[in-house]
């Protein structure tokens, strides 16, 4: 690339030189609340897959996005289909900047495909992921209560004006991460609300939202992008990080390996369940009886 290049857009600016996409976030009140969270980030190149760039009109302006190697976008996946989310992969920029943004996306394809050469592509992909997301301790709000996570454990907290009286009675749960089989996140449709929940191994069993002690409902815009970054930065904290739960059926094999501490913390939380009415007494005892074969 030979010198850095900087663009600068409509929420940030991205400064490229020959390794990384480093970019900086502004802090206005019109910044969406998960950017001025993240602040800043930086994009090694040999993580980026491909450069989309859109033109767009006059009304809307030309788009950047990165899009990067499997394992490295904690994002990817979040949302309802065909519904985007804020991401801090995308900068967006006015119509009359079109060709410096055109150039500049023309500039990172070349010096990406020069950086794979160089460093034959080697990336981690979890260490990306957790540069893209917030810092642990971080706190996200909505109407309904709170959720926290200090890097080990994920707590939500229904003490919010839109929460159930089951929730409000329950008043809070906590998740340990290696217990965390993913994060999931919806935002609120129409009259809808929209959802952090969060899916613990080998627990896959969900009911109503006022019922439903693994989520934390958002309503409106109130709330929405937090509980996202909150599903990213979990979701790139856990370990091992995988783009999409574990399918249904026997128990993934990560779960043995932890010991016996996670296996009895996951029979406390299936008996919570059954407790609740939400396994059978078949599910409970087969599930049980399939984990205490692990001990």
């Amino acid at each position: 690339m030979g010198r850095m290049e900087e663009l600068r857009g409509h929420h940030g600016t991205w400064r490229i030189d020959e390794e990384t996409v480093r970019i900086r976030f502004d802090s206005g009140r019109k910044v969406p609340t998960l950017l001025r969270h993240v602040s800043e980030c930086a994009v090694p190149l040999v993580a980026v897959r491909e450069v989309e760039f859109g033109r767009g009109d006059r009304k809307r302006g030309w788009r950047m996005r990165l899009w990067l190697v499997d394992g490295a976008d904690p994002y990817a996946g979040l949302g309802a289909p065909g519904r985007g989310a804020t991401t801090p992969l995308e900068l967006t920029g006015p119509y009359d900047g079109e060709l410096v943004a055109e150039y500049v996306a023309d500039k990172i394809t070349s010096a990406v495909g020069l950086a794979r050469e160089i460093a034959g592509g080697a990336v981690d992909p979890r260490e990306v992921a957790r540069s893209l997301v917030a810092r642990p301790p971080f706190q996200a709000r909505t109407a309904e209560g709170t959720a926290t996570f200090d890097g080990t454990r994920v707590r939500l907290q229904w003490d919010g004006l839109m929460a159930s009286s089951a929730k409000e009675k329950e008043k809070a749960r906590e998740f340990r991460l290696a217990e965390i089989a993913e994060a999931r996140w919806f935002p609120p449709v129409d009259l809808t609300e929209g959802l952090l929940r969060i899916e613990l191994r080998g627990v896959s069993e969900a009911t109503d939202v006022a019922h439903d002690f693994f989520t934390l409902a958002s309503h409106g815009t109130k709330g929405s992008e937090e509980t996202l970054l909150m599903a990213a930065t979990i979701n790139a904290h856990r370990v091992p990080a995988e783009p999409e739960a574990a399918p249904p059926g026997p128990l993934p094999a990560p779960l043995a390996e932890q010991g016996a501490e996670a296996v009895l913390a996951t029979i406390r939380e299936l008996g919570r369940l059954h407790a609740e009415g939400l396994l059978t007494d078949e599910e409970f005892d087969a599930k049980k009886a399939e984990l205490l074969g692990r001990l």
